[in-house]
This record gives C-alpha cells, structure tokens and sequence, in this order.
C-alpha cells in the first residue's frame, strides 16, 4: 500500500471514530437512581381500650379514659401526631364483666388495620389475656398490676410496679421509718378486696418479704366489693393487737375500712402515735387516689401508702401543670381530677412516644405490636414529663419505682423521694 493510501485510511478511521462517540456515549448512559417508594401513612393511629365504666371500678376508669383522650388531644396538637398522623381511639365498656372484656378484645383484634396496642384497667382481663396478647402480638399497656398478668413476661406492660412490689416498698418504708421512729414492731393486718385485684398482695413472696423485715402479719381477710361495712373483721383485727391495716382497694373501697374502724374507735390519723388499740391506715396504689381521699373525707388524714405517679397537689411538675390546664379546657369535675387522669398522661404520653420511635426506625409498613415492644423494652428511667418513672426489661416489664405519699387535708402529698421497690414478682421468675 503507497503512502497516499495510508493517509487515505486514517482519514477514513478518524472520520468514523467522530461518527461513532457522540452514540457510544448514548448508548451506556449512567443508570437513574431508582425512584423513591412511596410511603403511605394511615389516616390515624387507633389506641384501642376497655374497661369497666358502669360496674364497680368505674370511679377509676372513667378519669382514665378522660385523661387519655385530653393527652392525645394534647400530642396532636402540640407534637403533630405520630410523624404527622393523628392519634384516635376506640372505646368499650365492658361493665367489669370478663365476658364482655373477651368480646371487646376479640372484635379490636378483628380491626383493619390490626391492632397494635390495647390498653387494660382490670386484673381479671389482664389476667385472661395474657397468653392470648402473646400469641396475637398486640402490646398491652395495664393497669391490671397482678403477677398473674405480668407473668411469665409476655406483651403486657404495668403501669406501675406490681401490687406486690409497691406493697413492698411502703414495708420498707414502715420499717425504716416508723418503726424505727415509734420504737413498735409493726404488727400488720391485711384487709382487703374478694376479687382478683385485692388479692393479689396475698402471696408467699409478699408475706416471706414482711417477715424478712420484722413485720408480724396478725391478720389476712377479704371483703366484698359491694360492702359497706366491715365492722365484723375490724372487731377481729382489734383483737390481733395490730397497729397497721392495709388494703389493695381503690375508690370506695378504703372509705368501708375506715369507717369501721372510725365507728370502733380504732382509727388514729397521728402518724407516729402508738396507742394500745389504735390502728394506722395503709392503701396500694390505686387508693392512694384522690378519688378514695375524696370519698374518704376527714377519715382519709394520715392515710399512706405506695404511688407511681405525681398527684394534683404538685403543680410544678410539667406533666401536673398540663395536665391541670387540660382538665380545665375540657371542665373536668373533682370525680376526674384523680390519679387516673394523672397516670394516663403519664402511660399516654410513654406509649405515643415509643409508637413514634418505632415507625422512624421500622417505618409505617412494619409497624407492629413487636416493634412497638422492642421500643418499651428499650425504657430506662424514663420520666414522662416528670409524673413517673419507667424502666421495662424483657424479665421484668414493670416499673420499679414509687414515692410513699401521705393524705393530709384531702390532698396527697409524697413524704418519701423516689424509692426502687424491692423484686416481689413470683419465684419462678427471678
């Protein structure tokens, strides 16, 4: 080939390389990123709920549920909801039938979409359902606080400690204090409700605790949730020598034992008096309630015992102040001004808050009753503006604090700081 040739050539080849980049350029283009996938959000976040709001224990479910629905108004308004998605709620009343208790359970785990929490008020559902909460992987949130609900751990969460645990810390409180103050052996009887709920204190690990710390148990009896007078076991208590009775009632339930003991010339409102014949009154936490001071009257003064959350008589709390605001926009009476209302600011607060932590880490499609699980057990001392105290594990999801508070003037005030209860869950579980 001449020279003239090759010139010709490379020519040829240049001219078909300028051809050719511009559309091997197009050809492998740089691939798009993929497209974002819609997230769709439901149109709200559906707290589902029952209890007894015309049977017994209405006087403390019905500030419940009325502190609930103000607290959820509150985080809609103030915090946006659930990543921008409202909270709602579906209520039935299930009158403190466990009958009805099923059914409304069955009809909420049969609701689109399925839920992932409910909360309880009573022993006897908490109790029932336990096992079933497990199986379905719907979180509970209760206020049922019997080792029978709480144990072996599942996905029931406790509002407070358990019965036991809280009876535990105001025995630690009697022995550390008073007795040691008075100079008495504390000689203590139990007098308490015939139901699920009263009787739950009523165990070997409650009754081995008091005698671990020199309390003498002279007495263990029931009554019923219905009666008014007591008289027959106070009469029965006198002649035990005790100087203490303590009850696990709510509402009405301490105003019958202290009226009784009133009428018997029994009942001392001096703490830290020790006359021969008199006896000093001790509540669980759910008659440390206002509503129970309230129906109690002057009998209430000097009342103490166990409670998990900030009362009424504290305005400085952040949680107390709102909470009062609240109930003052919606015309609450002094019927609901109780620690019900207090205790579902705290729990609603906790329970909206772990609902958002769990949709920014899983995300709207995987939102369910075991991330909202996972999100409770990660609580350490969390205080929900400043009410209570809320520490959950998977062996133990129960809080474990409390404050001893004592009535004085129809208020309730804590004469304790923050104390950890001791471990009363049932011996198979430590």
């Amino acid at each position: 080939m001449n020279k003239r040739n090759f010139s010709t050539l490379g020519l040829l080849v240049v001219a078909l390389l300028l051809v050719l980049t511009p559309i091997l350029s197009c050809a492998a283009p740089e691939p798009a990123p993929p497209a974002p996938a819609e997230v769709v959000k439901p149109d709200k976040v559906i707290i589902y709920h029952f209890g007894d709001l015309s049977g017994p224990y209405a006087p403390i479910t019905a500030p419940i549920v009325a502190g609930l629905g103000d607290c959820m108004e509150w985080y809609n308004a103030e915090l946006g909801g659930i990543d921008g998605v409202p909270l709602g709620q579906k209520f039935r009343d299930t009158a403190n039938k466990l009958d009805a208790a099923l059914a409304a359970y069955s009809a909420f785990k049969e609701s689109d979409p399925y839920p992932i929490v409910e909360v309880l008020y009573g022993s006897a559902e908490s109790e029932a359902l336990r096992d079933r909460l497990v199986e379905d992987k719907i979180v509970s949130i209760t206020a049922g606080l019997s080792p029978k609900a709480l144990y072996p751990p599942g996905y029931q969460f406790a509002m407070g400690p358990s019965y036991c645990d809280s009876m535990g810390a105001w025995i630690d409180w009697v022995t550390e204090d008073w007795a040691k103050k008075t100079g008495e052996t504390v000689k203590l009887a139990i007098l308490t409700w015939d139901s699920p709920f009263g009787k739950a204190i009523m165990v070997d690990e409650l009754r081995d605790y008091a005698a671990s710390k020199g309390v003498d148990i002279v007495y263990e009896g029931v009554y019923g949730l219905r009666d008014l007078d007591v008289s027959t076991q106070l009469t029965a208590i006198k002649g035990t020598g005790a100087n203490w009775v303590y009850d696990n009632t709510a509402a009405h339930g301490p105003k019958v034992i202290h009226a009784a003991a009133a009428g018997l010339g029994m009942l001392n409102h001096d703490l830290y008096d020790t006359t021969p014949g008199m006896i000093h009154r001790a509540c669980g936490p759910w008659a440390m309630d206002e509503s129970s001071v309230i129906l109690s009257g002057e009998l209430a003064d000097g009342l103490v015992g166990p409670r998990a959350f900030a009362s009424w008589a504290m305005p400085e709390v952040e949680g107390v102040a709102k909470a009062i605001a609240a109930a003052d926009a919606h015309d609450r009476g002094s019927h609901e001004r109780v620690m019900g209302y207090i205790a579902s600011w705290g729990v609603g607060y906790t329970l909206f808050y772990c609902i958002d932590k769990a949709v920014e880490e899983v995300g709207w499609d995987n939102l369910s009753g075991e991330a909202l699980r996972d999100q409770l057990l990660k609580l350490d001392d969390f205080s929900p503006l400043g009410l209570a105290k809320f520490t959950f594990t998977a062996d133990k999801m129960e809080p474990r604090q409390v404050r001893i508070f004592q009535a004085e003037g129809g208020k309730l005030l804590p004469i304790t700081d923050w104390v950890t209860c001791p471990d009363l869950r049932p011996y198979d579980y430590r």
